[in-house]
């Protein structure tokens, strides 16, 4: 009887750090958190419903603040906050009820029956983080504006319902809506963007890191701002729209006043640049 009381207390306090850590924050207002990333780690934001905005931390610490904005069905305690270290990456989640949070990121369970489900939409959290010299970050949302500014390593952003800022960053970008525009202006390469109505524009100071770059979207521009300097095969298409290039490209394969592919310089990587109702223009630094 004892071994079977001493089991059951063992698996009551393994179980209470992730009970806890599911509820932090849950009837503030304004939740915060503090705390150390390792340079070249990984800091990861998942949340649902509200806008996100990086910008560069003045010490070396991530500092984490999220605003709840409560419409008429909402309510403060329908969201809550948790937070998973482990190999000295940090992930930071915000739960709205039935979503669970792991390495892979935000999951939810809803329950079809559940016709409260919608109502919980009613609470955004608006999301402003801070990120050291270093630190790699993943930040995604799914109804939101994604916002990330003098971030000095690499950045994943990604959206679905919202425009994309990626600006003066020092790292390889990943950037990522449905619907809105991507801006991205970076000081290394390479970058990918990708929208679906809207349009993308890409600025790129230098190329001195290897890999191959695609940008896509269906209905908009696509223009990409490369270093005079550029080694690339390339690959550009229209269906709706007129392609221009800065940089004289050796043709090879296709080419009409839609799409184009061949090589510039000596070649190297892969540049895709695609839209459907837009037109595609590839420029030279100035």
């Amino acid at each position: 009887m004892k071994r079977t009381s001493v089991l059951l207390a063992v698996l009551a306090l393994a179980a209470a750090p992730a009970a806890n850590a599911q509820d932090l924050g849950r009837n503030a207002e304004t939740w915060t958190w503090d705390g150390r990333v390792e340079s070249g780690k990984w800091f990861r934001l998942s949340s649902i419903n509200g806008p996100v905005t990086v910008e560069p931390s003045s010490d070396n610490m991530v500092h984490v603040r999220a605003e709840k904005d409560v419409g008429n069905r909402g309510r403060i305690s329908d969201v809550a906050f948790q937070v998973i270290q482990e190999g000295g990456d940090v992930r930071v989640c915000a739960l709205w009820r039935n979503d669970v949070c792991d390495d892979d990121g935000l999951h939810n369970r809803r329950n079809r029956d559940d016709d409260d489900d919608d109502n919980r939409r009613d609470v955004k959290v608006r999301f402003t983080v801070k990120v050291p010299n270093g630190v790699r970050l993943s930040a995604g949302t799914v109804n939101g504006e994604m916002r990330v500014r003098d971030v000095s390593s690499d950045v994943r952003a990604s959206t679905v319902n919202g425009r994309v800022e990626v600006r003066n960053v020092g790292g390889e970008v990943r950037a990522s809506t449905v619907n809105g525009g991507v801006d991205v202006s970076t000081r290394n390469g390479p970058v990918e963007a990708s929208t679906v109505n809207g349009s993308i524009d890409v600025r790129m100071s230098s190329l001195s890191r290897d890999g191959d770059m695609k940008f896509s979207t269906v209905n908009g521009d696509v223009t990409v701002e490369t270093p005079a300097s550029l080694d690339a095969r390339v690959r550009l298409g229209t269906l709706h729209g007129s392609i221009s290039s800065d940089y004289p490209v050796q043709l090879s394969g296709r080419f009409g006043p839609r799409r184009a592919e061949g090589t510039i310089g000596r070649g190297g990587r892969e540049i895709e640049m695609e839209t459907v109702n837009g037109s595609i223009e590839l420029r030279k630094a100035r």
